[in-house]
């Protein structure tokens, strides 16, 4: 059945040619392949690849979304490239592109995109890790060295105690893999690298404007104080 009165407007003309009574997806497991159009209204999608059409509801578990208009579900894991994100939840998974319109962010991580929600991205992600600021604008998070001070990823880098701020770090938007001080939850921190029994922990107060990026996982900072403790569990 061709010319589809219930297709957009800008549908492709491959889909208006199509002999198929309508391109959607009303229930059921997705195992593989890829999805090229259409709309999707439920059941459970546990890999492939998505390359456009509209979601309107079931479980994402895994693969790659491409491109596409997302309005409602929840996705637990996988990778989202680009495309509109327009409301559902977000459990997990990496998102490495696209426009977030709105909706909630339980966890993953955020690396490149475009952030339309109402909520202010940077703290929102930061208070999902765990990192709030108080009425002083000041945050809290940990990090770890070597026991003499030298990174775990970086070991020409020593942290000094006190104050210190770097320079001339890629600005804000960057993301969260390049340079700057990377600071997280003390749980986080404790096993990122692998647990080393003899690392050193950092507990790191800086200030709202100092916060540079935040994945959900980690936050990148310019600086603030920093002050070696005892392992605090």
């Amino acid at each position: 059945m061709k010319n589809h009165p219930d297709l957009p407007a800008d549908a492709p003309q491959w889909l208006r040619d199509a002999d198929i009574e309508r391109p959607i997806w009303h229930d059921g497991d997705w195992r593989g392949g890829v999805w090229r159009g259409g709309v999707w209204r439920g059941g459970v999608w546990l890999g492939g690849e998505w390359r456009g059409g509209v979601w309107r509801g079931g479980e994402w578990r895994g693969g790659v979304w491409r491109d596409g208009d997302w309005r409602g579900g929840v996705w637990l894991g996988g990778e989202w490239l680009d495309g509109d994100w327009r409301g559902g939840e977000w459990c997990g998974g990496v998102w490495r592109g696209g426009v977030w319109l709105g909706g909630e962010w339980l966890g993953g991580e955020w690396l490149a995109g475009e952030w339309r929600g109402s909520e202010d991205r940077l703290l929102y992600m930061a208070a999902r890790l765990g990192v709030v600021f108080g009425t002083n604008g000041v945050g809290v998070a940990y990090r770890i060295t070597q026991a003499d001070g030298r990174g775990r990823h970086t070991t020409a880098f020593r942290q000094p105690e006190g104050e210190f701020f770097e320079d001339d770090l890629p600005p804000p938007g960057s993301g969260t893999c390049v340079r700057g001080i990377h600071v997280t939850t003390a749980a986080r921190a404790h096993t990122y690298f692998g647990v080393d029994p003899n690392a050193q922990f950092w507990r790191v107060e800086f200030r709202r404007e100092d916060l540079l990026d935040c994945d959900g996982e980690k936050c990148r900072i310019r600086g603030g104080t920093f002050t070696k403790i005892a392992r605090p569990f």
